[in-house]
């Protein structure tokens, strides 16, 4: 209360009124603009995500390369893809150099190769019966997460219903053979070849192992087969891995229906491995010969001799490396002559790339 000019003042204090809740039509509005911010936003969220994981992939490829070219500087050539018809591939061999050596100390790469999934003495004599098995043992149990493309899946799921290893990279293979690579090691066009071996075995130098080979028989176990010279194409326009074409239903499933798709993702370090993780090569390697997939389920229904064996799950694009250890990001419509001279080493292809 107060006065002014004799005359009584009532205090008057303002208030604002203050709404309780909102009605259910402005409730609707304040919905539909959250779910039209949501709408604009998420596709942006998904795309920043998935170049993340396209970065992850390129980077887990740099890798590889920088292992392929750390094995010429120590060996004085290249890694093989496999060791023979049986036994160890490129990723067994490229452990040491992919900060793995507590578990590539353990192998036995002189018994890396042979017959009958490298277990039967009979073909190979006891001691490399016995060191292959241990092999497979060791690496039926690896889990590295280098394999494993992460727009794809987790490393800790990339693993097939024998529960061994697999992955998402593909050793590219180039020439007449296009899932069988081992049999023909000197039609091969591409950069990492299979190492020569007389037969279907590659046990040269093992005690007890065959001796039908004479002891100089060169490239022999995990041994290089050749050197940068042999990619006289350029290294910077030869790739030599890529990302293995795998659909959506078969991911996870091997070694079924006759060599058909469900087959690829078999036991990433261990070739041929009849009736333990892997049948055939399909799953190791990736023909350029068979086109590169468009999409993540082109080829579902086709078998291993007509469907694509290279592709990713990258959205139009699929990441290769070059022999030069630099990554490429190949466009899925590619023209698949250009793919084709891409993979092979030396046949003198003239390459221009957007």
């Amino acid at each position: 209360m107060g006065e002014f000019n004799g005359q009584q003042l009532t205090s008057i204090s303002a208030k604002p009124v203050l709404k309780k809740g909102f009605t259910l039509v402005e409730l609707l509005v304040v919905i539909a603009i959250i779910g039209v911010l949501v709408a604009l936003l998420l596709p942006a969220v998904q795309q920043a995500r998935e170049a993340a994981r396209r970065t992850q992939c390129v980077n887990h490829q740099k890798q590889f390369g920088a292992a392929i070219h750390n094995f010429h500087a120590a060996y004085n050539g290249m890694p093989p893809a496999t060791t023979g018809n049986t036994g160890l591939t490129l990723w067994a061999i490229l452990l040491p150099f992919l900060e793995q050596r507590t578990l590539s100390d353990q192998l036995d790469m002189e018994a890396s190769g042979g017959v009958d999934a490298c277990t039967n003495a009979a073909h190979i004599g006891a001691d490399a019966a016995a060191a292959s098995s241990l092999n497979f043992n060791l690496l039926k149990e690896a889990r590295i997460s280098l394999f494993a493309c992460p727009s794809r899946r987790a490393a800790s799921d990339a693993v097939n219903n024998y529960n061994v290893p697999t992955g998402d990279y593909a050793v590219i293979i180039a020439g007449p053979q296009k899932w069988l690579f081992w049999s023909s090691p000197d039609t091969q066009q591409q950069a990492l070849r299979v190492a020569r071996a007389p037969g279907d075995t590659n046990l040269t130098n093992i005690p007890n192992g065959p001796v039908s080979a004479p002891v100089d028989f060169p490239n022999r176990g995990w041994r290089p087969r050749d050197d940068f010279s042999w990619v006289n194409d350029g290294l910077s326009n030869t790739v030599v891995i890529g990302e293995k074409h795998v659909t959506p239903n078969y991911m996870n499933k091997c070694c079924k229906n006759n060599h058909g798709p469900e087959g690829r993702d078999g036991f990433i370090f261990w070739n041929r491995s009849n009736g333990r993780g892997g049948y055939g090569e399909y799953w190791l390697a990736g023909s350029v010969n068979l086109g590169l997939a468009r999409s993540a389920r082109e080829g579902e229904e086709l078998n291993v001799s007509s469907a694509p064996a290279l592709g990713s799950w990258h959205p139009g694009v699929s990441n290769f490396l070059a022999a030069d250890g630099s990554v490429r990001n190949l466009s899925v419509t590619i023209d698949p002559a250009v793919l084709i001279a891409l993979g092979t080493a030396n046949r003198g292809e003239v390459i221009s790339l957007p």
